[in-house]
């Protein structure tokens, strides 16, 4: 008690005298606190969002967004949080401050792009990728963007020009072939496609995406057998009939725009929301 009465007066007697702020003296310890706290923070929001907990993620960013509102690296985690979640309005307005903050960010155009592309507004990706691209022109999912722009607009060949710029820089890419594969498949070249989905479709690296991508390639060319056996791989028997009866109904509508709204979510993870950012 004695210890703490004399530190007590002299603290007081110092903030007195005009020497020795006591707000000073106490600010060192509520700051550090503050930054253990926010730590701590961050630290559980990202493993909610590795359990696939968003919401939880979600609601601490915006706790810590309330007292720093134009923190960029907590913007960026909770836009990116929102698309993971599937809320992609809430995911483009956060995104769309952040192009305010900092337009020259690469991962913030790259976002915007793909959301522009879920949202089938191929004209608006492009604006992003193309700034995606005057900032880094090697980056492949810039390039793969700008391709899978061009596609939804039925500019085949130029969408593959930038495919194939994006292999020259990043030539381990499996995802920059399975969109030049989409690619041919939208142009209704199948056994090109084919051919491309075969070389990706079967090794350790390979995904589900990209063996269902084969199988769609197989059903709209009208090979049913080839389409099943493809699609069981992944799939039960009931949602392997499904795919079929799907595939021959587009095969039977020859609707462009319908089919290119369907491998829109089927491109890779990098130009697509289906399987989150990169």
């Amino acid at each position: 008690m004695y210890f703490f009465g004399k530190l007590h007066a002299f603290l007081l007697l110092g903030y007195l005298c005009g020497c020795m702020p006591i707000a000073e003296i106490l600010r060192i310890p509520d700051v550090e606190t503050e930054e253990a706290s926010r730590k701590q923070s961050l630290k559980i929001a990202s493993i909610s969002e590795a359990v696939g907990n968003y919401a939880a993620a979600i609601d601490i960013y915006l706790k810590l967004l309330s007292t720093d509102p134009t923190n960029e690296e907590l913007l960026f985690r909770l836009a990116s949080s929102y698309l993971k979640a599937g809320v992609i309005t809430e995911a483009a307005d956060v995104f769309e401050r952040l192009d305010k903050l900092d337009p020259d960010n690469k991962e913030t155009q790259l976002a915007l792009g793909r959301i522009n592309l879920s949202l089938f507004r191929p004209e608006i990706a492009k604006i992003y990728f193309e700034k995606a691209n005057r900032l880094d022109p090697t980056d492949y999912k810039a390039l793969s963007g700008l391709g899978i722009t061009e596609d939804m607009a039925g500019n085949h060949e130029i969408a593959r020009s930038f495919f194939n710029e994006a292999l020259v820089t990043s030539p381990d890419k499996r995802v920059i072939k399975n969109n030049m594969a989409l690619s041919y498949l939208m142009e209704g070249k199948f056994n090109t496609s084919i051919q491309l989905f075969n070389e990706i479709a079967f090794d350790g690296r390979s995904s589900q995406i990209m063996r269902q991508n084969l199988a769609l390639a197989y059903g709209l060319a009208g090979d049913r057998e080839a389409a099943r056996r493809i699609s069981a791989l992944d799939l039960d028997p009931e949602s392997t009939e499904a795919n079929l009866r799907y595939y021959e109904l587009l095969r039977q509508l020859k609707n462009d725009v319908t089919i290119r709204r369907l491998l829109l979510g089927t491109s890779g993870p990098e130009t697509s929301l289906s399987e989150g950012s990169p």
